[in-house]
Formats: structure tokens, sequence, C-alpha cells
């Protein structure tokens, strides 16, 4: 169970990282993202509670650990998990999100994309010492 434990960090690390470094560098490509999952009404609020879905039960089935570091992880698994469960059966709570991260200007994007990075770092770290 603690090579599947670890294997769930270092892939979830490297998702965070790359998404991270790609909201650093190109905030304008996500909010034209946004733009277009929100033009496809229902089907884009699906579509991105389905990834928090998706994300968020990988990380809850193979990662449900409460102590240290690794719990970060965990967390952000919860809240993916909840998330997408609720813009799944909300979906016009998801359309309002896309609307104002539409509207966030780059700083906020990068500064996101420095958490993203940051958290990825540190699991990694933690991980791959172990």
């Amino acid at each position: 169970m603690e090579d599947l434990t670890r294997a769930v960090e270092v892939f979830m690390s490297i998702l965070f990282i790359g998404m991270g470094m790609s909201y650093l560098f190109r905030p304008d490509v996500w909010r034209e993202f946004l733009s277009h999952l929100e033009s496809k009404g229902t089907a884009g609020s699906l579509t991105a509670a389905a990834l928090s879905l998706v994300t968020g039960s990988f990380i809850v089935a193979f990662h449900n650990v409460w102590g240290g570091i690794p719990t970060i992880l965990t967390v952000f698994g919860w809240v993916g998990l909840a998330k997408g469960a609720v813009f799944a059966v909300f979906p016009e709570l998801t359309r309002k999100r896309f609307a104002t991260a539409q509207r966030m200007g780059n700083g906020l994007w990068r500064t996101a994309g420095a958490l993203w990075v940051a958290v990825g770092v540190l699991v990694l770290q933690y991980a791959l010492r172990g």
C-alpha cells in the first residue's frame, strides 16, 4: 500500500507542477479554455465537474492519508471530489465560476499557478525522500 500511496503522490505532484506552470506562463490560454467551456452551456459545466470528480476520486480512493505533508494532497482530493459533485448537480454554479475566472487578471492566475507549483514540489520532495 505504501508504494501505491507514494505513486499517487508523485503522479499528482507532477500534475500540480505542470498545471501550475501553465497557469504561471499562459493564463490567457486558461481564460480562453474557460470561455470555450462556458459557451458549451451545461455540457461545458459537466466537463469541468467530471474533471474534478475524476481527480478527486483518484486521490480519495488511493491516497487517504491524514498525517504530515501528504495530508495536503488528501485535502485537495476531498475538496476536488466535493467541488465536482456540487458542480455536477448544480451546473449553473460552474458557469458562474467560469465567468469569475475569466475576469481574473494575470496576476491572480499566476499566484494560483505559483501555489500549485509549490504544493506539487513540496509533496514531490516528500514522496521522493521515502
